[in-house]
């Protein structure tokens, strides 16, 4: 059996006013869900997640917006491929290319951490497309806490950890999510479980190793790009208690933006979109709401 027929097979979970698709991007089958209708939005996870980093926000989401949020390749239950493109500017491609093939032109686009530096990267190579960006907690190169991380996941032990981690119990997995929360007691149930079931499908840890590898120049590289992703309107996102990018970085990036807005949620992590969706689900589409108010309407 092929890795493409094992991963159609394991079709992932999929949440109220969602539905699974599948599109074919560059010879890759990627899966994605959709739901709702109105103004596009496309929701953009982080380095391990994938369409399941959205499920506490769906239901709110569908009733403002066209919602499409796509397991990226290598991840989630997408194809795996050893050719695919995995740094930052090949990702911000590959999404480009998924917007064309399910016919969008121009979309809001919200980014997670390594999804938020990679949301940065296609304003800056197609800022047309990009109606406003919200950036939640996104790497950036004033980050100095996730360096260490990356370090050790690309050290031997580190990469032992990596293939190790998918199989250990519950509990542990638990403890290691948990550290991305401000408070773990408000992890939801099924959380550890439903991160690390894609994360055994063949091909994904050596995915991610490779991404590690070209992640920490790609987001110094960023900094050069800023010039050109200055004048897209962007709401930066971040929890008070952010211990994986943290948020004194976030208050020096702003400065490069025209027009952005910083919204700090309290006693919360680097996952607020998981561990206070009520708040981050109402600033997410009061800022949405705003900027599609200004947006010219066609004659």
């Amino acid at each position: 059996m092929s890795g493409l027929e094992r991963v159609k097979i394991m079709s992932g979970p999929v949440f109220e006013g969602m539905s699974e698709h599948w599109v074919s991007v560059d010879g890759l089958r990627l899966r994605y869900l959709a739901g709702g209708s109105g103004p596009p939005l496309l929701l953009v996870h982080g380095i391990a997640g994938f369409s399941f980093s959205w499920r506490k926000n769906f239901a709110d989401l569908v009733n403002h917006f066209r919602v499409f949020a796509p397991d990226l390749p290598g991840v989630g239950y997408s194809e795996r491929s050893d050719k695919v493109d995995v740094s930052i500017p090949g990702m911000a491609r590959t999404l480009f290319r998924f917007l064309d093939a399910v016919q969008i032109n121009s979309a809001h686009i919200v980014g997670s951490s390594h999804g938020g530096a990679v949301v940065m990267e296609m304003a800056a190579q197609q800022p047309e497309r990009i109606r406003s960006m919200v950036l939640v907690a996104p790497v950036n190169p004033y980050a100095e806490k996730y360096q260490g991380r990356i370090r050790f996941m690309s050290s031997s032990f580190g990469q032992l950890f990596m293939k190790l981690a998918p199989w250990m119990a519950v509990p542990l997995q638990r403890y290691a999510i948990g550290r991305m929360y401000g408070d773990r007691k408000k992890m939801p149930t099924g959380t550890a479980e439903g991160y690390c079931k894609p994360l055994r499908i063949a091909g994904t840890i050596p995915h991610l190793l490779r991404c590690f590898q070209t992640w920490p120049e790609d987001v110094r590289r960023l900094e050069s790009k800023f010039s050109l992703l200055s004048n897209v309107p962007t709401l930066f996102i971040w929890g008070d208690q952010d211990g994986a990018v943290e948020l004194k970085s976030g208050e020096k990036l702003r400065e490069h933006f025209h027009d952005a807005q910083l919204i700090i949620l309290p006693n919360t992590g680097h996952l607020p979109y998981e561990e206070a969706p009520e708040e981050f689900n109402r600033a997410l589409i009061s800022y949405l709401a705003a900027r599609q108010a200004r947006r010219p309407q066609p004659a």
